[in-house]
Order: C-alpha cells, then sequence, then structure tokens
C-alpha cells in the first residue's frame, strides 16, 4: 500500500506540474485530483489532521473573508476564493502523504520539470539571439511557460533550486542540478528571481556554516569555490550587465520625467504611490477585493492627470490587503505569511525559514498570492520544506 500511494502522488505531481506549465485548466483539475487523494488516505490511515500545518493552511479561507463581506460572493470575490483553496489542500495532501515520501515525491519531479522547462527560453534564445538582446536591453525577458509570465516562472525556478539543497536521500545529481538552475535564473533576467536566488544561497550557506566544525578544511574551501563561481558568472553574464543598466535607466527616467507606461519599475512605483495615497488621504481602507480596480483606476486618472491604467491592484501584497481588509486584515496576513519562518526557526528548519522570507520579498513588489500560479509556488514548495525533517519523507 505505501508503494501504491506513493506511485499515485507522483502521478499526481507530474499531472500538476503538467498544468503548472502547460494548462490553467489542468491546473485546476490537478488540485481537485491532489483533494480526492488526501481525503482517501486520511480516512483510510484515520490520521488525525489537526496539527501547526493543518492550521496555518486553513487560515487563507478565513483571512479571505475580510475582503468578501463587502459586498458578498459575487464572481470576482468567488474566484479569489476559489484562487485560494490550494492552501488547504496542499495542507490536507501533505499530511496524508507524510509516510509516503511526500518530499522527495514533489520535490524530486518539481526538478526535473524546471530544467525541462528552461529549454524553451534557451532554444528561443539561440533562435533568436538578436530579437533577445533587444528584449533584455528593454528590461523584458524571453518567453517562458506559463502563459509568459517570467516572474512567476522565475519562482518556479527558484523553487526547484532550494529544492537541489534539500536533504532528501538518494536524489541524484544535485550538484549539478543546482548549478543548471542557478545558471538559468541569471539567464532569465527576472530581477525577483535574482533577489530569491540570493536569499536561498545567502540562507543555505548561514545554515551550512552552523552546521559544519569551524575547523573543517573542506568547509573553508567549499565556501571560496561558491564565493569565486559567483562572481565569475555575474561578472560574464551579459543578461546581468543588461539588466543592471535597464534598471538604472528605469529609475532615472521615472525621476526625471515622471510616469511613462512603457516601463516596468517606473509603473510599480506609480501604482504603488496611487494605492497609499488612495488609503492615506481617501481612507480607501477595508473596501473589499472586489472595489480595489475601480478605486485604483479612478485614484490614478485624478494623480496622473488624466491618464488611465490597466492594473486593478499594487505591485505589493501588503497594500493590497490593507486596501481591501483594512490595516487590521493586513496585520493578521503578516502573522500568517511569517508563521512558518517563525516554525522554521523553532524547529530548526532553514529550508522552512528561506521559502517564507523569498515569498515575502516577492510580495514587496508583486502581488504574488493574488494569482494562480503565485498561491501554488507559495503553499506546495513550503509544505514540502515543511515536511523536511519528517523521518517519513526522505
Amino acid at each position: 500500500m505505501p508503494k501504491r500511494a506513493t506511485n499515485i502522488l507522483l502521478a499526481l505531481a507530474i499531472f500538476m506540474l503538467g498544468g503548472l506549465l502547460w494548462s490553467r485548466a489542468v491546473l485546476s483539475i490537478s488540485m481537485g485530483l491532489m483533494a480526492i487523494y488526501a481525503i482517501y488516505y486520511l480516512k483510510r490511515e484515520k490520521e488525525t489532521i489537526l496539527s501547526p500545518l493543518f492550521i496555518w493552511s486553513i487560515c487563507p479561507l478565513v483571512l479571505i473573508l475580510l475582503g468578501i463581506y463587502q459586498e458578498g460572493f459575487n464572481p470576482s470575490n468567488l474566484q479569489s476564493l476559489l484562487g485560494i483553496m490550494v492552501y488547504p489542500i496542499a495542507g490536507i495532501t501533505a499530511i496524508a502523504a507524510e509516510k509516503y515520501s511526500f518530499t522527495k515525491t514533489i520535490s524530486q519531479p518539481w526538478i526535473h520539470a524546471a530544467m525541462i522547462a528552461f529549454l524553451y527560453p534557451l532554444g528561443w534564445f539561440v533562435l533568436h539571439a538578436g530579437d533577445a538582446f533587444v528584449l533584455y536591453g528593454q528590461g523584458k525577458t524571453l518567453p517562458v511557460f506559463m502563459d509568459t509570465d517570467h516572474v512567476r516562472f522565475s519562482i518556479f525556478l527558484c523553487s526547484a533550486l532550494l529544492f537541489t539543497l534539500l536533504p532528501v536521500s538518494n536524489a541524484r545529481y544535485k550538484k549539478i542540478s543546482f548549478a543548471i538552475l542557478l545558471i538559468a535564473i541569471l539567464f532569465l533576467a527576472v530581477r525577483t528571481g535574482w533577489v530569491i536566488a540570493a536569499l536561498i544561497i545567502a540562507g543555505y550557506g548561514i545554515y551550512y556554516l552552523q552546521s559544519k566544525p569551524a575547523k573543517n578544511r573542506n568547509r573553508t574551501r567549499n565556501i571560496l569555490i561558491v564565493i569565486i563561481t559567483l562572481i565569475t558568472i555575474l561578472a560574464i553574464t551579459p543578461t546581468v550587465q543588461q539588466k543592471i543598466r535597464y534598471t538604472i535607466y528605469d529609475w532615472n527616467n521615472y525621476n526625471t520625467k515622471g510616469y511613462d507606461s512603457t516601463y516596468s519599475d517606473g509603473v510599480r512605483r506609480a501604482i504603488n504611490t496611487v494605492a497609499l495615497k488612495a488609503i492615506k488621504e481617501d481612507h480607501a481602507t477595508a473596501i473589499g477585493w472586489a472595489a480595489i480596480p475601480s478605486t485604483m483606476q479612478q485614484k490614478f486618472t485624478r494623480v496622473f492627470n488624466g491618464q488611465s491604467t490597466q492594473y486593478g491592484w499594487p505591485f505589493n501584497q501588503w497594500l493590497f490587503w490593507w486596501m481591501g481588509s483594512g490595516w487590521w486584515g493586513m496585520v493578521l496576513f503578516s502573522v500568517w505569511l511569517f508563521y512558518p519562518a517563525w516554525y522554521g526557526y523553532k524547529y530548526k528548519n532553514p529550508y522552512l525559514i528561506i521559502w517564507t522570507l523569498a515569498i515575502a520579498f516577492s510580495c514587496l513588489v508583486e502581488t504574488t498570492i493574488n494569482y494562480q500560479y503565485g498561491a501554488l509556488l507559495h503553499v506546495w514548495p513550503l509544505l514540502v520544506c515543511w515536511q523536511t525533517f519528517k523521518k517519513s519523507s526522505n
């Protein structure tokens, strides 16, 4: 039975990853199948689900109501509610599959899928090198899977990068996989991915230094190798250099000319400025999720002299929660978001801390958890890390 349950979980994981890369419909179906799997094995094994992991995973269902009660379960709010269902589904699956090698069964195909998915932008670069460098110079990146959502795709690559560091037994080619994924993240030239990769390396480096004896010769050698390798990669990677130049240009352009919809950083600054003004000047707080788009667009038109915007919420998860649920909702959201980091600190699980901080960073410049891809890339890697030190998951 354990072998059969593990094989079914593996098949569902591959199905989920296929949906993540190629089809939202398949991704949604996979969540339903995961729920059926979890409920079946929870009942069969008569497992108890009351645990910090389960409580954390169902909290989003309560928190989301803080922005729904204002207008009720209209189509927009129902969409938000459906999107957040991935958290309890992932939670009960992690509990049900704890004894069925949950960490290894999810993390290994995840790593393989990330490396396979990278072949698409790499192949496009090889065939369209000239166009690719033009895109880099404009602050853009290469075509990717996941509906060309390059920010979420970079988070996907980073989650796979973290998985290569997990203490999973019998996992092959971990060092090679780590190197390939790190190069892929740099090559893709998405700054969110760069920062998350840096957090992963720094976080794991601190854990590594603490776990190895200070006089261990291999420790010093490994640290020097990593530092030299990273400096070399940064120095010779043209995508890194172009992205840095674009970033400086974009910020200078906003500071001298103001808002320009053709740039990325300036747009983010403008949208977040409008959101903060709406909160402070118009007291647009606790207005509900459905009211945020119209509030943002009306305020944007007033602030920027009649110009319009296509964006319906801020590029910051905390501003979004502040507008939709009020400051108290934002505080509760923050407690929920950072709880896994505290749990990881308490039980000496560095991977849980790293991924919590990684997603929190992304939430500073994106409303990561508002998107189907973002919510899935938050919860599944987090729960894989949560279950890492369970004896049965290795």
